[in-house]
Parts: C-alpha cells; structure tokens; sequence
C-alpha cells in the first residue's frame, strides 16, 4: 500500500491522518471510513505525491474541455442528432473538475476523499457522456484511463483491480445497448471490450507497482535526508560548542567552514556567513605560518610536527594539520588550533590541584607520627617511670621521627627525581645483587628468570635501582617463606620488553587496584604509601610504563605481579 505518511501536527498520541478532513466520531462513521481506507491509502501525502496528482487534476480539466467542446460542435452540426443533455452534462462535469482541482490546490485535507471523488466522478461522467453520445462513442474509450491510473498510483490494489472491473462493465454495458439495435453476441464489439477490459487491468496493476516502488524509494531518500540532518545539527552542535578552532580548508587553502573558536583565534571573516566572501588563509597575517604547514602537509604527505605561530591579539597558538583524502571531489585539510595560554592555565590548575592533594595526603600522614610523639613525650615526663619504661618511649618517639623522616624524603623525592639521561644498561647484573641483599638466609626465596640474561634496558641505574627496591620489598612482604616465592622474570630478547616482579603471596583485591598508584594509599600501617607512585613517576620519565597485573584470576592459584613495560615494549604495540 502507499506510505503517505505524515503525522498531524497538534496531535498529543501522534495518531495518522486518516486522509480524512473530519474524523468520525460515531462508531458508524468509524466503520465506514475502515471501509474506504481499505479503498484509498489514508493518510496525508507527500510534496512529490501531492504535485504529482495537480498534475493529473490538470489532465482532466483538459479532458473536460474537450468532451465539452465535442458535444458543443457536435450540437451545432445539422447533419447530427442533438446532444443538448449531453452539452450540458459535459459542462456540469468540466464544472467539477475545475472544483476539485482548486481544492487540491488549495489543501492537502481529506486527500483520501479528494481521490476517491476524483476516480468517481470520471467514472460516472465519462459513463454518462458516452451513453448520450450513441454512435459512433469509441472516442470515449480512452478517456477511462484517467480514473485507473488515479486509483493504480494513489489507491490499494483492491481498489485499482475493482476500478478497472468498472470501466471493463461500463464498456461491456455499452456494447449490449449498441447490440440491442442489430446483430448477435458475435459482433465484434465484444472482442473489442474484451481487448480494452483486459489492457485496463494490466495498465491499473503496472501503474499500482510503480507507485509502490516510488513509495519505498521516497521512504527511504526521507529516512536518508532526516539521518543527514540530524547528522548536520550533530556536527554543527559538536563544532560550536568546540573550545578548541575546527577549521576544514580546501585544496586552494579557502576556508570552507569553521567553528566560531577558529574564527576567534585567527581573527577571520565568519565563513559560515552566506554574505562573506570566500576566506583566504594566506590573506591573513596570523595565519600565514599554519598556510606554509600545510603546504608542507601537502609536498610531503606526511603529518607535520604541530606548529606554533602568534595570532592577532598577541595569542601564542598551536595547531594540527590532518589531510581529508575521503571528500567528494578534491582532498582538503582539517585543522585543529589551541589556544596556548588556555592549555598552560589547564596545566597549572592540574599542578595546583595534584599540589593541593599531596599537602593535604602529607599532613594527614605526619598527624598520626606527631600525635604518637606528643603522647609519648607526655608520658614520659610523667614521675615514677622505671628506666624500662622510659627507654620504650624513648622508642616510640624514636621510630615516629623515623617514620616522619622517610615521609619528608619521599616527599623531596618527587622534585629531586627529575629524568636524566638514562643509559643502555644490562638490569640482569643489579637484579643479582638485589636478589642476595633481599635474600638474607640463602633460601632461595628471590628466583630470577630472563629471556636473554644479555638483555640491555635504556634507564637511569639510580632510578631503576630504587624502583626494584620498591618492588621487591612489597613482593617480600606478602610472599610466603619458601623457595622462589618471589620471581622476577625479564621478557625479550636483545632489548627488555618487560621486568616483572610477582610473588605468591594474596592477589590485591580489585577495589584496591585502581588506587594502588595513587599517593598516600597504603595498606601498611608503617608506610608512607609513596612508594609505587614514585616508582610509576620514575618508569614514566623514561618512556616505560608501571601495571599491576593478575595471572590466572579466578583460580586458586593466581598471583599478582608489578610489570615494568618498557619503551621498546610499548613503541611495537599497533
């Protein structure tokens, strides 16, 4: 059936259109306008359907005027019979017509009546007007494809067969009055309705085809065209709202659009403006530098280093150039443009912040040490305290300004542990001497494997020193006793792609690990819990890169290992 599908406007349960001007309201009137909208499609038609059947209003205003005209001459010729009841149906009928198509002109309302009034009318005048016509009134024969090709494109296929059925009736009626005067069933007549009969429903059910075909074509080129323009509200919404410049230029470098932060920053006319001029970016003098860039983009096929240019108003920007192979028509360039003083402001909000977090992580870590010495400083100045007693306090503050120290050092550590220029190092000869200083009785504990024992690491000895130091010494707090309950394995060959540090002791549980790299957090009661984000700082600052991974999870015998994925590792990933 035919989608004229539109939805009324104003309709709160979005209901369709019947194609009717007034809806029922009765149940009667319900049944009967089921009754035709099994007859006519119903619901309001589209642009193209809509202009498609004026067209067809102005086909038979034409075919009203000339049978108007053939009664008219025919009544004024002598030799012929009158046809004065004729002249004057052919006029009342052109008069319909003329009303019908002003109202399609005018409206869209009631469309599914417009059609069906339409089909009737031709049917019941063209009937009556070649009654009155007599003989000869085959002129009249072909003027009934109008009513099959309405109900073929606008109507359901029960309608179209039941319309051409009716002109098929209509001329076999005709032919029987002619036949009542002379001759048999074998005059050729018969033969002829047939003929005509049979071309009418071929006409109704090929025109009914095309028409659904055009309907699924015009279905899908409207769901086509409301994707494209939600896709363009999307992007424009995405580019205005953009903080950084989106600028998209041509192959001769014209501005074809940009967002109204490139427009800022560049100091452009508004592209987007249907009163601009095309925009040349080598007309403006903050530009010219990102014009050479892509220039070079363009000679060199290869994406450049970002550039960074002033542009008026004393900005210091940056900018991306990325080539668009992709569009119709010639290639041309996108190019993404930050405000440098927005990008150092970010970065010193991200320092303050990260700053405000580390002084308020350091004074909750020293309150606990100094509340201890506090207390045990009171106690011990307390009369009638035995020497041992006053050796224990003497302890307590001890260990306390211990603890206190190494939170200060970690805390210096982090400014004085700038990179350095790291060396090709062999880690398997410091992995030696770790194993034996963190193994003091010789069982064996530390259980070193390598790929390639030859393996070289580029990285600060220093650095990579303390890390390890980091490492084992939580491998060793949580690993059992026995021999290699601590592995440290390195992976590749000719250059480490990993160092990993495992132990068989409990895996950290899965709320923990997103925290475990932050400073401060700590599940030991005596530390500063600085140590592994000190040694994910020091993996970071020469390219590598400190995880925590857990092998066979959800098995009894899963572990947990520290992995140090090095710059070579991490340089052959996609």
């Amino acid at each position: 059936m035919p989608a004229w599908g539109e939805l009324r406007h104003g309709d709160a349960e979005a209901k369709p259109d019947s194609g009717f001007a007034f809806q029922p309201e009765h149940q009667a009137n319900a049944h009967a306008a089921a009754l035709i909208d099994r007859v006519i499609s119903g619901v309001a038609p589209s642009r193209e359907r809509l202009r498609a059947f004026r067209v067809l209003g102005a086909a038979r205003l034409m075919m009203g005027g000339i049978l108007l005209g053939w009664f008219l001459l025919t009544e004024m010729a002598p030799a012929h019979a009158s046809h004065r009841l004729g002249l004057w149906i052919a006029l009342g009928y052109a008069v319909v017509v003329v009303l019908q198509f002003v109202l399609s002109l005018s409206t869209s309302r009631g469309f599914a009546w417009q059609v069906l009034a339409a089909v009737l009318t031709d049917l019941a005048g063209y009937a009556t007007l070649q009654f009155l016509a007599g003989q000869p009134s085959r002129e009249f024969i072909l003027s009934y494809t109008l009513p099959v090709l309405a109900a073929g494109v606008y109507g359901t296929l029960r309608f179209t067969l039941a319309t051409a059925a009716a002109v098929s009736l209509i001329l076999l009626a005709q032919a029987l009055w002619m036949l009542s005067g002379s001759g048999g069933f074998a005059n050729p007549q018969f033969l002829g309705v047939g003929f005509v009969g049979a071309a009418y429903f071929a006409i109704g059910v090929l025109a009914w085809q095309l028409s659904q075909r055009l309907v699924r074509q015009e279905e899908r080129a409207r769901a086509s065209e409301i994707r494209a323009k939600r896709q363009l509200a999307i992007n424009r919404h995405v580019l205005l709202e953009q903080p950084d410049g989106v600028m998209v230029l041509d192959a001769t470098l014209r501005v074809e659009t940009a967002n109204p932060a490139a427009v800022r920053m560049l100091g452009l006319s508004d592209p987007n403006s249907p009163e601009t001029e095309p925009v040349l970016l080598t007309g403006h003098p903050g530009a010219r530098v990102l014009a050479d860039a892509v220039r070079q983009h363009a000679a060199l096929g290869l994406p450049p280093a970002p550039v960074i240019f002033d542009g008026p108003g004393g900005l210091r920007l940056q900018a991306r150039v990325q080539l668009l192979r992709q569009l119709p028509g010639e290639p041309g360039y996108v190019v993404f443009v930050q405000d440098l003083r927005e990008i150092s402001h970010q970065i010193q909000q991200d320092k303050l912040a990260a700053l405000g977090r580390l002084v308020a992580g350091v004074a909750h870590e020293i309150r606990n040490p100094l509340g201890a010495i506090a207390q045990a400083n009171q106690l011990s100045a307390e009369p009638g305290l035995n020497d041992v007693q006053r050796e224990r306090m003497s302890a307590l503050i001890a260990q306390n300004v211990d603890r206190l120290n190494r939170i200060v050092e970690d805390v210096l550590d982090l400014g004085r542990s700038t990179a350095r220029e790291g060396i090709d190092l062999q880690p398997m000869r410091m992995l030696r001497e770790l194993a034996t200083e963190f193994d003091h009785e010789g069982q064996g504990r530390v259980a070193l494997l390598a790929d390639d024992e030859a393996a070289t690491l580029h990285f600060d000895p220093q650095h990579l020193r303390r890390v390890l130091v980091n490492l084992l010494g939580n491998a060793r707090r949580f690993a059992s006793t026995r021999a290699g309950a601590i592995r440290v394995r390195l992976r590749g060959t000719g250059r480490v792609r990993e160092l990993s540090v495992a132990n068989d002791g409990p895996v950290v549980a899965p709320e923990k690990r997103a925290q475990m790299f932050e400073p401060f957090f700590t599940t030991d009661s005596r530390g500063t819990g600085l140590g592994l984000y000190i040694s994910q700082e020091l993996c970071s600052r020469y390219g590598a890169r400190l995880e925590y991974r857990v092998r066979r999870e959800h098995d009894p015998k899963a572990f947990g290992e520290f992995v140090i994925i090095t710059t070579a590792a991490l340089e052959s990933r996609p």
